[in-house]
């Protein structure tokens, strides 16, 4: 297996390879120049390049706590290799962030709201901004729950995973029209047309495992394969929520973690409206139950039931954490 990274790291950034250890993430690499993390990209080759601007951006406007891609010998971000394509990246830190309270999550939204802040400027031609995603999937999601209601009642008897839809489905479908109602009221079309106009970007795996701890406490970020041109606001959400499931999940904490984030970022009314839809919205619990029901399935898989009630106890916190926001002042 070392050949092929020998090739690799000869052939498209002119280094000599001596030898090399397995991490998570991809294999830590000791060259003439150091040392390099190579991985396996899982994204297209516009999603690197996307990736590639957005860092390249970041470091620009003084945000240097992340791991940036090396160029190869013909100034390309990635090498394609027998078909796969491989990124070249600077070392992170090796411990990641513990999410063990409190004030873990607030130093980790201070981090965020300065990376969205450094984002500003950005601009990238292989950007794919969409006015009308969110309203598209919000839309589609209610009308696929309210087909597996129906799906559910026309069959003989309920399995496990039918019984835990049932459950929840009122309060799901309430919370999705409740979603749908606040991006209106949000203008959402116009905050993203405003948002592309700034230059910003959605890192949409903002957490614990991609942020690392290095000298002195100071936090790193990694994880930038998937990120996309969509709305910041995606990322403070989905932390908030991260912060629900893994804490008790008090007030104090949600208002301090938006206090440390508006430091750099403030949040103007329709941005606050847009979170708390974002927050009210019973994302994960819907996505797996289409991904369930689309599948065809000989028996109730354990690991999914378990994986639909975890998500139904995480989306049980969404209406305390929709007032939080609500009740945070400018």
């Amino acid at each position: 297996m070392e050949d092929i990274y020998e090739k690799i790291l000869w052939e498209g950034y002119g280094l000599h390879f001596y030898s090399g250890a397995r991490t998570r993430t991809g294999l830590v690499c000791k060259t003439d120049k150091g040392l390099r993390e190579l991985k396996k990209a899982r994204d297209r080759m516009n999603s690197i390049r996307y990736a590639h601007d957005v860092k390249e951006c970041l470091y620009r406007n003084g945000f240097t706590v992340l791991s940036r891609f090396y160029n190869t010998m013909d100034g390309q971000p990635c090498f394609v290799k027998d078909g796969t394509i491989y990124v070249l990246e600077e070392l992170l830190p090796n411990a990641s962030m513990e999410e063990d309270g409190e004030e873990a999550f607030v130093r980790g939204a201070q981090t965020l709201g300065r990376m969205h802040f450094c984002a500003k400027g950005l601009e990238s031609s292989f950007a794919q901004w969409d006015t009308e995603r969110l309203p598209a999937q919000f839309t589609k999601r209610r009308i696929e729950l309210a087909k597996i209601k129906r799906r559910i009642q026309r069959q003989g008897g309920y399995d496990a995973i039918d019984l835990l839809v049932l459950e929840h489905y009122d309060t799901y479908m309430e919370q999705t029209m409740q979603a749908e109602t606040l991006l209106q009221q949000a203008e959402y079309p116009k905050l993203i047309e405003r948002f592309k106009k700034e230059g910003t970007f959605c890192h949409h795996s903002y957490k614990g495992e991609n942020l690392r701890v290095g000298d002195g406490g100071r936090l790193f970020v990694g994880g930038f394969e998937g990120c996309s041109s969509d709305t910041p606001l995606l990322d403070l959400a989905a932390y908030l929520k991260r912060y629900m499931k893994k804490t008790a999940g008090g007030k104090a904490g949600v208002f301090q973690m938006l206090e440390e984030y508006q430091k750099n970022n403030p949040l103007e009314e329709n941005e606050k409206i847009l979170l708390q839809a974002l927050a009210i919205y019973p994302e994960k619990f819907l996505r797996l139950t289409n991904e369930y029901y689309n599948k065809r399935r000989a028996c109730v898989s354990p690991a999914m039931q378990e994986r639909l009630a975890l998500a139904a106890e995480e989306e049980g916190k969404a209406k305390d954490l929709c007032q939080f926001i609500q009740e945070v002042q400018p």
